[in-house]
């Protein structure tokens, strides 16, 4: 039998559902949410059945026995578009179940979306609860039977639910990245059942999938290029070769700009002078770095004192941790770039003329 989206195969195992659905994770680095964590959840929450399937064990008296669980890892953002599924086994005496994402660290003893970075769609009222205890209406209830999905766009930030199969529309704009799938029981003989992956969902995610993808080809397709920023391909080499020249990468810049047929807009000496005071300041010889840069570029500091004092601040550090020395030895041949001392060993300048070129500055 064939399936408009293979990802609804019930032939395919967990492993290929996955990759067929999240081609761009590499779980060596990112693995997927697969099962609720037996850690990260309050003392309330059961776990059976491979740590699928979740059930209260406490009280249920109050809004303080709430109990949630996360599942075991994050969701990557590379899923793009990311979607689970739960299934209400038993609502249980009064059905105060939520579905949703919460961040590392929010607490447990709480149903989904009461707290900061913490999401949730409540099955009692059908309310959406956006990092607080205050929720708006959203979508339907639901009961002992229903499967409730919830996917987050990993693009734009906003996540939306499903009730058997059908779409509710969006719940949450503007979400963070490294949420868990979250959900929360309160009351006694609640019990729900998760879907990872490891069957195919009542939604039609990859079909979802398919949409967005097909949206963002026609915006893209109907994005038209300001005329009044020149010719396509020109304004795309000079973004090109400015960010080449910003970033002083002068060989490669050459070569992108002799393929283009287009002139550098600053000399290649200058680029080399510009990254060798950046290696300077990154190997923490700022004393010759505001030497350098006195030598090449005569009255810049003087003319930018927070950026002198700010080197300043910076050399005595180096110089407490012994990278860096107040003396600076004297070079002779003052006013060569460095393209043309670049063999030689010494340091230029003293600290005593950056000193003094400050005080002239005041």
């Amino acid at each position: 039998m064939e399936y408009e989206s293979p990802s609804q195969s019930p032939t395919l195992t967990q492993d290929q559902r996955l990759k067929l659905l999240y081609p761009m994770v590499n779980e060596e680095e990112t693995p997927l949410p697969r099962c609720w964590s037996t850690k990260d959840k309050y003392n309330y929450i059961g776990l059976s059945q491979s740590n699928l399937r979740v059930h209260y064990k406490g009280h249920g008296k109050t809004h303080k026995d709430a109990s949630s669980v996360r599942a075991t890892h994050p969701i990557p953002a590379s899923c793009g578009l990311y979607y689970f599924e739960v299934k209400i086994i038993s609502k249980g005496r009064d059905g105060y179940m939520g579905v949703g994402l919460s961040a590392q660290g929010v607490n447990m003893n709480r149903l989904p979306g009461w707290d900061k970075h913490s999401y949730g769609y409540h099955g009692d009222d059908g309310h959406s609860f956006c990092s607080s205890g205050t929720g708006q209406a959203y979508g339907p209830t639901f009961t002992t039977g229903d499967v409730i999905g919830c996917g987050i766009n990993l693009i734009d930030g906003s996540c939306f639910y499903t009730k058997n199969g059908h779409h509710l529309g969006i719940a949450f704009q503007d979400l963070p990245s490294g949420l868990y799938p979250t959900v929360g029981l309160q009351t006694p003989g609640e019990v729900i059942d998760a879907n990872f992956g490891q069957e195919p969902f009542k939604f039609d995610i990859e079909g979802e999938m398919r949409e967005l993808r097909r949206k963002t080809q026609g915006v893209i397709e109907d994005l038209s290029w300001p005329r009044k920023h020149g010719d396509a391909q020109a304004v795309l080499h000079n973004m090109v070769s400015t960010y080449l020249v910003h970033h002083g990468y002068s060989q490669t810049a050459e070569s992108f700009a002799r393929s283009a047929g287009q002139e550098i807009s600053e000399e290649l000496t200058s680029m080399r002078n510009r990254q060798h005071i950046q290696k300077l300041v990154l190997a923490g010889k700022l004393g010759e770095a505001i030497s350098t840069v006195d030598q090449l570029y005569p009255g810049l500091l003087a003319l930018n004192q927070d950026l002198h004092f700010r080197l300043k601040v910076r050399q005595f550090i180096e110089m407490v941790s012994g990278a860096d020395s107040l003396e600076i030895e004297s070079e002779s041949g003052g006013g060569k770039s460095w393209a043309d001392t670049s063999s030689s060993s010494g340091h230029s300048g003293s600290n005593m003329d950056m000193e003094e070129q400050v005080d002239n500055a005041g």
